[in-house]
Protein backbone atom coordinates (compact mmCIF):
# COMPACT_ATOMS: atom_id res chain seq x y z
CA UNK A 1 0.00 0.00 0.00
CA UNK A 2 1.35 3.38 -1.04
CA UNK A 3 2.03 5.93 1.69
CA UNK A 4 0.28 9.28 1.27
CA UNK A 5 2.52 12.32 0.73
CA UNK A 6 3.47 14.17 3.91
CA UNK A 7 1.51 17.31 3.00
CA UNK A 8 -1.60 15.23 2.34
CA UNK A 9 -1.26 13.42 5.67
CA UNK A 10 -0.84 16.73 7.52
CA UNK A 11 -4.07 18.07 5.98
CA UNK A 12 -6.26 14.94 6.02
CA UNK A 13 -5.21 12.59 8.85
CA UNK A 14 -7.37 12.43 12.03
CA UNK A 15 -6.22 15.20 14.33
CA UNK A 16 -5.66 13.45 17.67
CA UNK A 17 -3.42 10.63 16.33
CA UNK A 18 -1.61 13.08 14.03
CA UNK A 19 -0.83 15.52 16.85
CA UNK A 20 0.36 12.74 19.13
CA UNK A 21 2.50 11.27 16.35
CA UNK A 22 4.23 14.59 15.71
CA UNK A 23 4.30 15.77 19.33
CA UNK A 24 5.69 12.74 21.16
CA UNK A 25 9.10 12.77 19.40
CA UNK A 26 9.37 16.52 20.04
CA UNK A 27 8.58 15.93 23.69
CA UNK A 28 11.28 13.26 23.82
CA UNK A 29 13.84 15.62 22.29
CA UNK A 30 13.03 18.44 24.69
CA UNK A 31 12.97 16.12 27.70
CA UNK A 32 16.38 14.74 26.75
CA UNK A 33 17.80 18.27 26.84
CA UNK A 34 16.02 18.94 30.13
CA UNK A 35 17.40 15.78 31.75
CA UNK A 36 20.90 16.77 30.64
CA UNK A 37 20.52 20.24 32.21
CA UNK A 38 19.16 18.74 35.45
CA UNK A 39 22.01 16.22 35.64
CA UNK A 40 24.47 19.07 35.11
CA UNK A 41 22.99 20.97 38.06
CA UNK A 42 23.00 17.92 40.31
CA UNK A 43 26.60 17.00 39.51
CA UNK A 44 27.81 20.54 40.09
CA UNK A 45 26.03 20.71 43.45
CA UNK A 46 28.64 18.24 44.64
CA UNK A 47 31.17 21.06 44.34
CA UNK A 48 29.30 23.22 46.84
CA UNK A 49 26.77 26.05 46.89
CA UNK A 50 29.09 28.60 45.29
CA UNK A 51 29.60 26.40 42.22
CA UNK A 52 25.88 25.71 41.88
CA UNK A 53 25.09 29.41 42.31
CA UNK A 54 27.75 30.33 39.74
CA UNK A 55 26.02 28.13 37.15
CA UNK A 56 22.66 29.75 37.96
CA UNK A 57 24.21 33.09 37.02
CA UNK A 58 24.52 31.92 33.40
CA UNK A 59 20.78 31.35 32.97
CA UNK A 60 20.19 34.85 31.53
CA UNK A 61 23.07 34.42 29.04
CA UNK A 62 21.68 31.07 27.97
CA UNK A 63 18.25 32.67 27.60
CA UNK A 64 19.71 35.41 25.41
CA UNK A 65 21.33 32.87 23.07
CA UNK A 66 18.09 30.92 22.94
CA UNK A 67 16.28 34.14 22.06
CA UNK A 68 18.11 34.28 18.73
CA UNK A 69 17.51 30.59 18.03
CA UNK A 70 13.84 30.64 18.99
CA UNK A 71 13.18 33.87 17.08
CA UNK A 72 14.54 32.72 13.75
CA UNK A 73 13.73 29.05 14.36
CA UNK A 74 10.09 29.63 15.27
CA UNK A 75 9.66 32.24 12.54
CA UNK A 76 11.36 30.13 9.88
CA UNK A 77 9.75 26.83 10.90
CA UNK A 78 6.22 28.23 11.03
CA UNK A 79 6.78 30.06 7.74
CA UNK A 80 7.87 26.78 6.16
CA UNK A 81 4.72 25.02 7.45
CA UNK A 82 2.40 27.74 6.14
CA UNK A 83 4.23 27.88 2.80
CA UNK A 84 4.08 24.12 2.27
CA UNK A 85 0.41 24.13 3.26
CA UNK A 86 -0.15 26.79 0.57
CA UNK A 87 1.91 24.79 -1.97
CA UNK A 88 4.78 27.32 -2.19
CA UNK A 89 8.06 25.41 -1.85
CA UNK A 90 10.25 28.23 -3.18
CA UNK A 91 9.27 30.58 -0.35
CA UNK A 92 9.86 27.79 2.14
CA UNK A 93 13.40 27.23 0.82
CA UNK A 94 14.28 30.92 1.00
CA UNK A 95 12.84 31.28 4.50
CA UNK A 96 14.76 28.25 5.78
CA UNK A 97 18.05 29.52 4.33
CA UNK A 98 17.59 33.05 5.66
CA UNK A 99 16.64 31.87 9.16
CA UNK A 100 19.52 29.39 9.52
CA UNK A 101 22.41 31.44 8.19
CA UNK A 102 21.10 34.63 9.76
CA UNK A 103 21.07 32.93 13.17
CA UNK A 104 24.65 31.73 12.71
CA UNK A 105 25.97 35.21 11.89
CA UNK A 106 24.14 37.00 14.72
CA UNK A 107 24.94 34.38 17.40
CA UNK A 108 28.64 34.21 16.46
CA UNK A 109 28.97 37.99 16.73
CA UNK A 110 27.18 38.28 20.08
CA UNK A 111 28.86 35.26 21.68
CA UNK A 112 32.32 36.44 20.63
CA UNK A 113 31.65 39.82 22.25
CA UNK A 114 30.30 38.20 25.42
CA UNK A 115 33.26 35.82 25.63
CA UNK A 116 35.63 38.78 25.88
CA UNK A 117 33.62 40.39 28.71
CA UNK A 118 32.46 37.30 30.63
CA UNK A 119 33.70 38.50 34.04
CA UNK A 120 31.94 41.92 33.94
CA UNK A 121 28.80 40.16 32.66
CA UNK A 122 28.48 37.80 35.62
CA UNK A 123 29.21 40.64 38.02
CA UNK A 124 26.42 42.62 36.36
CA UNK A 125 24.11 39.64 36.90
CA UNK A 126 24.73 39.80 40.64
CA UNK A 127 27.69 37.45 41.20
CA UNK A 128 29.29 37.77 44.62
CA UNK A 129 33.09 37.87 44.85
CA UNK A 130 33.33 34.14 45.70
CA UNK A 131 31.17 33.19 42.70
CA UNK A 132 32.54 35.53 40.03
CA UNK A 133 35.55 33.51 38.84
CA UNK A 134 33.62 30.23 38.59
CA UNK A 135 30.64 32.03 37.05
CA UNK A 136 32.84 33.64 34.38
CA UNK A 137 34.46 30.28 33.54
CA UNK A 138 31.08 28.63 33.04
CA UNK A 139 29.74 31.65 31.13
CA UNK A 140 32.63 31.36 28.64
CA UNK A 141 31.70 27.71 28.03
CA UNK A 142 28.06 28.69 27.46
CA UNK A 143 29.12 31.41 25.02
CA UNK A 144 31.50 29.05 23.18
CA UNK A 145 28.63 26.59 22.66
CA UNK A 146 26.20 29.42 21.84
CA UNK A 147 26.41 29.47 18.00
CA UNK A 148 25.92 25.69 17.81
CA UNK A 149 23.03 25.83 20.29
CA UNK A 150 21.44 28.59 18.23
CA UNK A 151 21.92 26.67 14.97
CA UNK A 152 20.41 23.55 16.55
CA UNK A 153 17.27 25.43 17.62
CA UNK A 154 16.78 26.86 14.13
CA UNK A 155 17.53 23.70 12.19
CA UNK A 156 15.41 21.60 14.54
CA UNK A 157 12.48 23.98 14.00
CA UNK A 158 12.90 23.88 10.22
CA UNK A 159 12.87 20.08 10.11
CA UNK A 160 9.97 19.94 12.57
CA UNK A 161 8.04 22.50 10.52
CA UNK A 162 7.92 19.95 7.70
CA UNK A 163 6.29 17.38 9.97
CA UNK A 164 9.46 15.41 10.77
CA UNK A 165 9.77 15.34 14.55
CA UNK A 166 11.69 12.06 14.79
CA UNK A 167 14.86 13.73 13.48
CA UNK A 168 14.89 16.07 16.47
CA UNK A 169 14.40 13.17 18.86
CA UNK A 170 17.38 11.28 17.42
CA UNK A 171 19.63 14.34 17.22
CA UNK A 172 18.85 15.97 20.58
CA UNK A 173 18.57 12.57 22.29
CA UNK A 174 21.99 11.45 21.03
CA UNK A 175 23.52 14.77 22.01
CA UNK A 176 22.01 14.50 25.49
CA UNK A 177 23.36 10.96 25.98
CA UNK A 178 26.84 12.09 24.97
CA UNK A 179 26.57 15.13 27.24
CA UNK A 180 25.52 13.00 30.22
CA UNK A 181 28.37 10.55 29.70
CA UNK A 182 30.92 13.33 29.40
CA UNK A 183 29.56 15.16 32.44
CA UNK A 184 30.05 12.06 34.57
CA UNK A 185 33.54 11.53 33.10
CA UNK A 186 34.72 15.14 33.36
CA UNK A 187 33.14 16.08 36.71
CA UNK A 188 33.16 12.88 38.74
CA UNK A 189 36.07 10.94 37.26
CA UNK A 190 38.52 13.65 36.15
CA UNK A 191 37.53 16.33 38.67
CA UNK A 192 37.33 19.09 36.04
CA UNK A 193 34.44 20.84 37.81
CA UNK A 194 32.67 23.69 36.05
CA UNK A 195 35.06 23.63 33.06
CA UNK A 196 34.25 19.93 32.58
CA UNK A 197 30.54 20.69 32.56
CA UNK A 198 31.10 23.38 29.94
CA UNK A 199 33.22 21.05 27.79
CA UNK A 200 30.44 18.43 27.90
CA UNK A 201 27.95 21.09 26.80
CA UNK A 202 30.10 22.03 23.79
CA UNK A 203 30.45 18.35 22.77
CA UNK A 204 26.70 17.82 23.16
CA UNK A 205 25.76 20.76 20.95
CA UNK A 206 28.36 19.78 18.33
CA UNK A 207 27.02 16.24 17.96
CA UNK A 208 23.43 17.50 17.84
CA UNK A 209 24.28 19.93 15.05
CA UNK A 210 26.09 17.29 12.99
CA UNK A 211 23.11 14.92 13.24
CA UNK A 212 20.55 17.64 12.45
CA UNK A 213 22.50 18.62 9.33
CA UNK A 214 22.52 14.97 8.24
CA UNK A 215 18.77 14.58 8.82
CA UNK A 216 17.92 17.88 7.13
CA UNK A 217 19.50 16.67 3.89
CA UNK A 218 16.67 14.16 3.56
CA UNK A 219 13.98 16.85 3.71
CA UNK A 220 12.60 18.72 0.67
CA UNK A 221 13.27 22.07 2.38
CA UNK A 222 16.76 22.59 3.82
CA UNK A 223 19.01 25.65 4.21
CA UNK A 224 21.14 26.59 1.20
CA UNK A 225 23.55 29.51 1.37
CA UNK A 226 22.82 30.79 -2.16
CA UNK A 227 19.11 31.13 -1.25
CA UNK A 228 19.84 33.45 1.70
CA UNK A 229 17.75 36.57 1.12
CA UNK A 230 16.99 39.84 2.87
CA UNK A 231 13.85 40.63 0.90
CA UNK A 232 11.52 42.70 3.11
CA UNK A 233 8.48 40.57 2.32
CA UNK A 234 10.38 37.40 3.29
CA UNK A 235 11.70 38.92 6.52
CA UNK A 236 8.21 40.12 7.41
CA UNK A 237 6.85 36.62 6.87
CA UNK A 238 9.50 35.11 9.15
CA UNK A 239 9.08 37.75 11.83
CA UNK A 240 5.29 37.33 11.94
CA UNK A 241 6.01 34.27 14.07
CA UNK A 242 9.59 35.12 15.01
CA UNK A 243 9.07 38.50 16.64
CA UNK A 244 6.69 37.17 19.33
CA UNK A 245 9.30 34.50 20.13
CA UNK A 246 12.00 37.17 20.29
CA UNK A 247 9.85 39.32 22.55
CA UNK A 248 9.07 36.37 24.81
CA UNK A 249 12.66 35.16 25.08
CA UNK A 250 14.07 38.67 25.43
CA UNK A 251 11.70 39.48 28.29
CA UNK A 252 12.40 36.04 29.77
CA UNK A 253 16.13 36.85 29.75
CA UNK A 254 15.37 40.14 31.51
CA UNK A 255 13.05 38.55 34.08
CA UNK A 256 15.62 35.77 34.69
CA UNK A 257 18.29 38.39 35.32
CA UNK A 258 16.02 40.23 37.77
CA UNK A 259 15.11 37.02 39.61
CA UNK A 260 18.77 36.00 39.71
CA UNK A 261 19.74 39.35 41.23
CA UNK A 262 16.92 39.16 43.79
CA UNK A 263 17.85 35.58 44.78
CA UNK A 264 21.55 36.44 44.91
CA UNK A 265 20.85 39.35 47.24
CA UNK A 266 18.97 36.95 49.55
CA UNK A 267 22.01 34.69 49.86
CA UNK A 268 23.69 31.67 48.22
CA UNK A 269 21.15 29.21 49.67
CA UNK A 270 18.22 31.03 48.02
CA UNK A 271 20.06 31.35 44.71
CA UNK A 272 21.12 27.70 44.76
CA UNK A 273 17.62 26.55 45.73
CA UNK A 274 16.00 28.61 43.01
CA UNK A 275 18.47 27.25 40.47
CA UNK A 276 17.66 23.65 41.40
CA UNK A 277 13.89 24.23 41.30
CA UNK A 278 14.21 25.93 37.92
CA UNK A 279 16.05 22.90 36.55
CA UNK A 280 13.35 20.52 37.82
CA UNK A 281 10.54 22.71 36.50
CA UNK A 282 12.37 23.16 33.20
CA UNK A 283 12.11 19.42 32.73
CA UNK A 284 8.32 19.69 32.89
CA UNK A 285 8.09 22.81 30.76
CA UNK A 286 10.42 21.18 28.21
CA UNK A 287 7.92 18.35 27.80
CA UNK A 288 5.03 20.81 27.34
CA UNK A 289 7.01 22.91 24.86
CA UNK A 290 7.91 19.72 22.99
CA UNK A 291 4.21 18.85 22.77
CA UNK A 292 3.49 22.35 21.49
CA UNK A 293 6.27 22.12 18.92
CA UNK A 294 4.72 18.95 17.54
CA UNK A 295 1.25 20.50 17.56
CA UNK A 296 2.36 23.70 15.78
CA UNK A 297 3.14 22.19 12.31
CA UNK A 298 -0.36 20.66 12.20
CA UNK A 299 -1.82 24.13 12.76
CA UNK A 300 0.62 25.73 10.31
CA UNK A 301 -0.27 23.37 7.47
CA UNK A 302 -4.00 23.74 8.16
CA UNK A 303 -3.81 27.53 8.41
CA UNK A 304 -1.77 27.83 5.22
CA UNK A 305 -4.37 25.81 3.31
CA UNK A 306 -7.31 27.75 4.78
CA UNK A 307 -8.60 24.82 6.88
CA UNK A 308 -9.69 26.75 9.95
CA UNK A 309 -11.79 23.82 11.14
CA UNK A 310 -8.63 21.75 11.59
CA UNK A 311 -6.88 24.62 13.36
CA UNK A 312 -9.70 24.85 15.91
CA UNK A 313 -9.91 21.09 16.34
CA UNK A 314 -6.16 20.78 16.91
CA UNK A 315 -6.19 23.63 19.43
CA UNK A 316 -9.03 22.18 21.48
CA UNK A 317 -7.47 18.73 21.62
CA UNK A 318 -4.03 20.08 22.59
CA UNK A 319 -5.45 22.39 25.28
CA UNK A 320 -7.46 19.61 26.92
CA UNK A 321 -4.56 17.16 26.83
CA UNK A 322 -2.05 19.60 28.35
CA UNK A 323 -4.29 21.06 31.07
CA UNK A 324 -5.54 17.69 32.33
CA UNK A 325 -2.04 16.19 32.34
CA UNK A 326 -0.54 19.11 34.24
CA UNK A 327 -3.32 19.20 36.82
CA UNK A 328 -2.45 15.61 37.73
CA UNK A 329 1.31 16.21 37.60
CA UNK A 330 1.03 19.41 39.64
CA UNK A 331 -0.90 17.64 42.40
CA UNK A 332 1.75 14.92 42.60
CA UNK A 333 4.58 17.45 42.61
CA UNK A 334 2.97 19.49 45.40
CA UNK A 335 2.92 16.54 47.80
CA UNK A 336 6.17 14.91 46.68
CA UNK A 337 8.42 17.95 46.30
CA UNK A 338 10.36 17.40 49.54
CA UNK A 339 11.04 13.65 49.06
CA UNK A 340 11.98 14.31 45.43
CA UNK A 341 14.46 17.04 46.28
CA UNK A 342 15.87 15.04 49.20
CA UNK A 343 16.85 12.34 46.72
CA UNK A 344 18.61 14.93 44.57
CA UNK A 345 20.86 15.91 47.47
CA UNK A 346 22.28 19.27 48.49
CA UNK A 347 22.49 21.67 51.41
CA UNK A 348 19.39 21.47 53.70
CA UNK A 349 18.77 25.23 53.57
CA UNK A 350 18.95 25.30 49.75
CA UNK A 351 16.60 22.31 49.53
CA UNK A 352 14.12 24.13 51.78
CA UNK A 353 13.91 27.05 49.35
CA UNK A 354 13.83 24.72 46.34
CA UNK A 355 10.83 22.88 47.82
CA UNK A 356 9.00 26.17 48.38
CA UNK A 357 9.61 27.22 44.76
CA UNK A 358 8.39 23.83 43.51
CA UNK A 359 5.20 23.85 45.58
CA UNK A 360 4.27 27.35 44.47
CA UNK A 361 4.77 26.44 40.80
CA UNK A 362 3.02 23.06 41.03
CA UNK A 363 -0.28 24.79 41.82
CA UNK A 364 -0.19 26.77 38.56
CA UNK A 365 1.44 24.24 36.22
CA UNK A 366 -1.83 23.88 34.30
CA UNK A 367 -1.87 27.63 33.60
CA UNK A 368 1.70 27.53 32.32
CA UNK A 369 0.81 24.67 29.96
CA UNK A 370 -2.31 26.39 28.63
CA UNK A 371 -0.36 29.57 27.87
CA UNK A 372 2.31 27.54 26.01
CA UNK A 373 -0.38 25.92 23.81
CA UNK A 374 -1.90 29.33 23.04
CA UNK A 375 1.56 30.66 22.24
CA UNK A 376 2.29 27.85 19.77
CA UNK A 377 -1.12 28.28 18.15
CA UNK A 378 -0.91 32.02 17.50
CA UNK A 379 2.70 31.74 16.30
CA UNK A 380 1.86 28.89 13.93
CA UNK A 381 -0.94 31.03 12.47
CA UNK A 382 1.42 33.99 12.09
CA UNK A 383 -0.84 36.47 13.91
CA UNK A 384 1.60 39.20 15.00
CA UNK A 385 -0.29 41.15 17.69
CA UNK A 386 -2.02 38.22 19.43
CA UNK A 387 1.24 36.25 19.29
CA UNK A 388 3.16 39.07 20.96
CA UNK A 389 0.62 39.47 23.76
CA UNK A 390 0.28 35.74 24.43
CA UNK A 391 3.94 34.79 24.16
CA UNK A 392 5.34 37.71 26.16
CA UNK A 393 2.87 37.74 29.04
CA UNK A 394 3.85 34.92 31.40
CA UNK A 395 7.63 35.49 31.44
CA UNK A 396 7.56 39.13 30.39
CA UNK A 397 5.37 42.12 30.96
CA UNK A 398 3.26 40.37 33.64
CA UNK A 399 6.17 38.75 35.50
CA UNK A 400 8.69 41.61 35.44
CA UNK A 401 6.61 44.08 37.51
CA UNK A 402 5.82 41.27 39.96
CA UNK A 403 9.53 40.45 40.37
CA UNK A 404 10.30 44.11 41.00
CA UNK A 405 7.45 44.61 43.50
CA UNK A 406 6.75 41.37 45.37
CA UNK A 407 10.23 40.67 46.84
CA UNK A 408 10.38 44.20 48.22
CA UNK A 409 6.95 43.76 49.85
CA UNK A 410 7.13 40.13 50.99
CA UNK A 411 10.87 39.35 51.00
CA UNK A 412 11.77 35.82 49.84
CA UNK A 413 8.12 34.72 49.91
CA UNK A 414 7.36 37.38 47.30
CA UNK A 415 10.12 36.05 45.06
CA UNK A 416 8.82 32.49 45.44
CA UNK A 417 5.23 33.42 44.58
CA UNK A 418 5.91 35.90 41.76
CA UNK A 419 5.99 33.31 38.96
CA UNK A 420 2.81 31.56 40.14
CA UNK A 421 0.88 34.83 40.31
CA UNK A 422 2.17 35.68 36.84
CA UNK A 423 0.95 32.31 35.51
CA UNK A 424 -2.64 32.88 36.70
CA UNK A 425 -2.85 36.49 35.48
CA UNK A 426 -1.34 35.51 32.12
CA UNK A 427 -3.81 32.66 31.64
CA UNK A 428 -6.78 34.99 32.05
CA UNK A 429 -5.31 37.51 29.60
CA UNK A 430 -4.18 34.95 27.01
CA UNK A 431 -7.49 33.09 27.00
CA UNK A 432 -9.44 36.16 25.87
CA UNK A 433 -6.76 37.29 23.39
CA UNK A 434 -6.58 33.85 21.76
CA UNK A 435 -10.36 33.48 21.57
CA UNK A 436 -10.67 36.89 19.90
CA UNK A 437 -7.86 36.04 17.46
CA UNK A 438 -9.51 32.77 16.43
CA UNK A 439 -12.88 34.43 15.92
CA UNK A 440 -11.46 37.25 13.85
CA UNK A 441 -8.92 35.30 11.81
CA UNK A 442 -8.97 36.28 8.16
CA UNK A 443 -7.69 32.81 7.31
CA UNK A 444 -11.18 31.39 7.96
CA UNK A 445 -12.20 32.42 4.46
CA UNK A 446 -9.12 32.02 2.34
CA UNK A 447 -5.82 31.27 4.03
CA UNK A 448 -2.67 33.26 4.41
CA UNK A 449 -1.06 35.57 1.96
CA UNK A 450 2.48 35.77 3.25
CA UNK A 451 3.43 32.30 2.00
CA UNK A 452 2.24 33.11 -1.50
CA UNK A 453 3.78 36.56 -1.84
CA UNK A 454 7.23 36.03 -0.38
CA UNK A 455 8.66 34.74 -3.65
CA UNK A 456 7.24 37.49 -5.84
Amino acid sequence: MKTAPKSERMLAAPLAPLILRTALPSMGAMLASGVCALADALLLRRLGQDAAAAVSLSFPLLSLIQTIGFTLGTGGGNFVSRSLGAGDKESALRAASTAFFGALVVSCALCALGFLFAFPLVRLLGAQAAQAAAGAAYARCVLAAGPMLCANLVLGSLVRGQGNTLAGLYAFGSGALLGLALQVLFILCLGMGIVGSGAAMIARETLTLVLLIAFSRREPVRPRLFLFSLRPVLLRGIMRSGFPAMLRQGLFALSSALMTRAASAAGPAVLSGMGLSVRVLSLISSGVIGFGQGFAPVCGYAYGSGRMDRVLGAYRFALRAVVLSLLALGAALFFLSEPLLARLGGEPEALLFAAAFLRAQSVTLFAQGAVIVMTMLTQAMGLPLPSCVVSASRQGFVLIPLVLIMPSLFSVSGLILSQSVSDLLSLALCFFVTRAALRGSSCARGGCSDARTASR
